[in-house]
């Protein structure tokens, strides 16, 4: 997802310098500046049926960095930033097909001054939430499978029967119901060729 925050970032042309992952830090000489880099990130499970599933929330971080000869003039170069940043962010159409929902966006901003020039950051957690499904690994195939039915009914109530397939599931002679230990039917599938 970090590369296609960047990639919308450079395509919309949002600032002379785009860097990910940044060193937060910036040289006024290489501003305005967007930095970019990934944040938090948390799996809560969708349940314990079926293949392994997540949503899965986490955090691009983006700071986007400006100055100016006022602190009023950093200050509205910042609004511009912080607000171009979010529309083109949360229009792509490349980002918006890989998300689910967009849960929140927490956003500071930081004001400082040395000697003549003022600088200005916006600090933009655009949290994301994506779904996520990990299939098994087969190791083992089924090859064959043998289906056996020894109905409750009917049944023969005196008949022992040798070998049953399932012998702790039948009732000792006489008995009053089934299943009595021989099979009314036997399918056997064959999944090997």
């Amino acid at each position: 997802m970090r590369q296609l925050v960047v990639a919308a970032l450079q395509g919309a042309a949002a600032a002379p310098t785009i860097q990910s992952p940044g060193d937060w830090s910036m040289p006024p000489s290489k501003l305005p500046a967007i930095l970019v880099r990934n944040g938090a990130e948390r799996k809560a499970s969708l349940g314990t049926n079926g293949q392994t599933q997540f949503n899965t929330d986490f955090v691009i971080e983006i700071r986007g960095i400006v100055s100016g000869s006022t602190a009023e003039v950093a200050q509205d170069a910042l609004d511009t930033l912080g607000a171009t940043i979010e529309d083109i962010l949360l229009r792509d159409v490349g980002i918006r097909g890989e998300t689910q929902d967009f849960p929140a966006i927490d956003t500071t901003t930081e004001y400082s001054s040395d000697g003549r020039v003022h600088f200005a950051a916006v600090s933009i957690a655009l949290h994301f939430q994506i779904y996520e499904a990990f299939e098994p690994d087969v190791n083992n195939t089924l090859e064959r499978m043998q289906l056996t039915v020894d109905l409750a009914s009917p049944f023969d109530p005196n008949g022992t029967y040798p070998d049953p397939p399932f012998p702790d599931a039948i009732p000792p002679a006489p008995r009053s119901t089934g299943p009595d230990g021989r099979a009314e039917g036997v399918i056997d599938l064959d999944f090997s060729d």
